[in-house]
């Protein structure tokens, strides 16, 4: 079971500090993904939806442009305060974390974009099955790397960081793990949704400091010259948007 979950407030506040480069370089999920959840969850125009960890509303916007009704749990008061900029009235944002979130259900979708980790799992489950009406659907997605650009790049980052670069945490398989022994809900099934980017230079680093980690400046600046001399000044990253669905028995 992941306890990354214990780290959520020093993550919020961390993530509320570089709201907008957040906003601005964290990238944007495949249309399929939104697809995929609305037709699993039968979902239509007015469904109402509970968002976990919404973040500065980058998922979020793609629900609401489906018609379904959003309330947005976002603990990070700057995050929440962008989000709700952005949406304006065509979501509820709410600055809270989802343990201390009360609403009344049920609901048909309760969905979480690289946020689930976030929340204390056997709470996070409780909740959930709580909200849930009867073959509602729990769906979890996590942005997992297929790969961090044209060969040499993986091999040049570890040398240049001392160490490979993860492109699969351990925290999702250990978050999906109450789920998956909980008898409220069905087996979950994956949908994988690869896509990728070109980044510059600038924009690779600066996405990259958004997710955290242990690198220094120096670092940074090493990775900078790697792409700039070594491969014309981009990279082409691909990832896996892997949705993870689960219905309420």
């Amino acid at each position: 079971m992941s306890d990354l979950w214990q780290e959520a407030p020093e993550a919020s506040r961390r993530f509320g500090a570089q709201a907008l480069a957040y906003d601005r370089y964290r990238p944007r999920y495949p249309e399929s993904v939104f697809d995929d959840i609305v037709e699993m969850a039968d979902a239509s125009a007015g469904t109402e939806v509970i968002e976990i960890g919404a973040g500065t509303g980058i998922a979020t916007e793609s629900l609401v442009r489906r018609g379904l009704s959003v309330k947005a749990i976002e603990p990070s008061p700057e995050m929440a305060s962008l989000a709700q900029a952005k949406l304006s009235d065509r979501a509820s944002v709410f600055v809270s974390r989802f343990e201390d979130y009360s609403a009344a259900g049920p609901v048909r979708l309760v969905a979480s974009f690289n946020a689930w980790h976030w929340v204390d799992p056997k709470v996070a489950v409780n909740r959930a099955a709580e909200l849930l009406a009867p073959g509602g659907s729990l769906a979890l997605v996590w942005t997992e790397v297929v790969s961090w650009g044209e060969e040499p790049f993986e091999e040049r980052l570890a040398e240049v960081s001392g160490y490979p670069w993860v492109k699969r945490l351990d925290h999702v398989d250990g978050s999906m793990q109450p789920i998956r022994g909980d008898p409220r809900f069905e087996d979950s099934g994956i949908l994988h949704h690869v896509f990728e980017r070109t980044l510059d230079t600038a924009t690779f680093v600066a996405v990259t400091k958004t997710y955290g980690g242990q690198r220094t400046d120096e670092q940074y600046d090493a990775i900078a010259r790697v792409i700039n001399d070594e491969f014309g000044g981009s990279i082409t990253k691909v990832e896996d948007a892997a949705l993870y669905i689960s219905r309420r028995r």
